[in-house]
């Protein structure tokens, strides 16, 4: 399943890329517009096992040899727990705790999220219409927290590697004023280590990308508190 999101997350970049769209930059959060009557739902969504991120190997044939070639790394990788990176929540959680007293986390269907209709405002608003969630779910402000990848990045020209595995982080944190849907902060999160030392070591334990992948884990949750700083 992993391999497969994968592969569509890979087809789904070199899309975008094609259709030249400008991206949402980076907005501080907006802590003026905040108070502490203003009720905070914070969503994340459900975190994969790690794996083998491969890009750059854009056809079926070159994406099979690359995902063979990786698949001792992909075994290692998905019996680490995501515990470490599922923890940042808290991060996310007591930033917001420090703006109002409303807060809480929230679960919500992916099918609703995913049939929510688009929104034309432009750069600076969600690309979705959160504002139906407001009094289903009692808040004013949506925050929500995915990782779409992490554990190992890798590279590829074809089915050849272009790089070593890298520790790997990589999502994104906004939060959506549910008024008007307008974005009080947005950030990415991409954070790629190199392996210190050789990454293909004996016995498939993996050390050192284990170790550069925990790091990253470190540089993400750095970039989540200074949200807030």
């Amino acid at each position: 399943m992993n391999k497969f999101k994968t592969v569509i997350l890979t087809l789904m970049t070199l899309v975008l890329s094609a259709c030249g769209s400008t991206p949402q930059p980076t907005i501080e959060l907006q802590s003026q517009l905040l108070n502490q009557e203003k009720r905070v739902g914070i969503y994340v969504t459900e975190i994969e096992a790690p794996t083998t991120s491969i890009f750059g190997a854009s056809c079926l044939l070159c994406y099979g040899v690359a995902a063979a070639a990786n698949s001792s790394l992909d075994k290692h990788l998905e019996s680490l727990p995501s515990s470490d990176l599922a923890s940042t929540k808290e991060i996310i959680y007591e930033g917001y705790k420090k703006q109002t007293n409303a807060i809480k986390f929230i679960e919500l269907d992916s099918k609703t999220l995913k049939n929510l209709k688009k929104f034309k405002g432009g750069l600076g608003f969600a690309k979705k219409d959160f504002r139906t969630l407001k009094e289903k779910n009692n808040i004013d402000v949506l925050v929500v927290l995915q990782y779409w990848a992490h554990g190992a990045y890798r590279s590829y020209q074809g089915y050849i590697p272009t790089s070593d595995p890298q520790g790997y982080v990589a999502g994104i944190v906004y939060s959506v004023d549910l008024e008007d849907n307008k974005y009080l902060q947005y950030q990415e999160l991409d954070k790629k280590v190199v392996v210190s030392g050789e990454w293909d070591e004996p016995k498939q334990q993996f050390p050192g990308v284990t170790n550069a992948y925990y790091q990253a884990i470190e540089q993400a949750k750095v970039s989540l508190e200074k949200i807030f700083l």
